[in-house]
């Protein structure tokens, strides 16, 4: 069965609302019961998304790390495969696993390079028979 493909179309080009709308939406998921692993290119950004868990909503406690603690950790940040539920891909590509996972979030801003990348990852996902649907964000 193919996963639920989401992308939530960001109306500004800010990597910081970027940031704000992933934790919002890993928040939500681990609410749901959902394990997420948020999927980044790079150390930096995981990083940045680590901190930003941390702080993004000071009345609560989002559990999250940039390991799986051999599945423990409900919300991983990392490059490297992690389990997860959910798939958050803030990268560039599609991971291997993919089509394994039960829902997968693709999170675009206004950026050009982004959405260029963004585009090129829908048309993959509808060649290997996904639906993805299109929400549109206005903050």
């Amino acid at each position: 069965m193919m996963p639920r493909v989401d992308f939530y179309i960001l109306n500004e080009a800010l990597p910081a609302q970027r940031t704000h709308f992933c934790c919002r939406l890993a928040a939500r998921a681990w609410r749901e019961g959902l394990s997420v692993w948020i999927r980044t290119d790079d150390e930096r950004t995981s990083e940045q998304l680590d901190e930003a868990l941390w702080t993004f909503d000071e009345a609560s406690f989002i559990p999250h790390g940039t390991t799986s603690l051999d599945g423990d950790n409900p919300i991983v940040i990392s490059q490297a495969p992690s389990p997860g539920t959910l798939l958050i891909n803030l990268a560039n590509s599609l991971p291997e696993d993919w089509g394994q996972r039960e829902r997968i979030a693709e999170i675009i801003t206004a950026d050009d390079a982004t959405r260029q990348a963004g585009r090129g990852r829908y048309r993959d996902y509808q060649q290997a028979g996904a639906m993805p649907q299109t929400h549109r964000i206005e903050h």
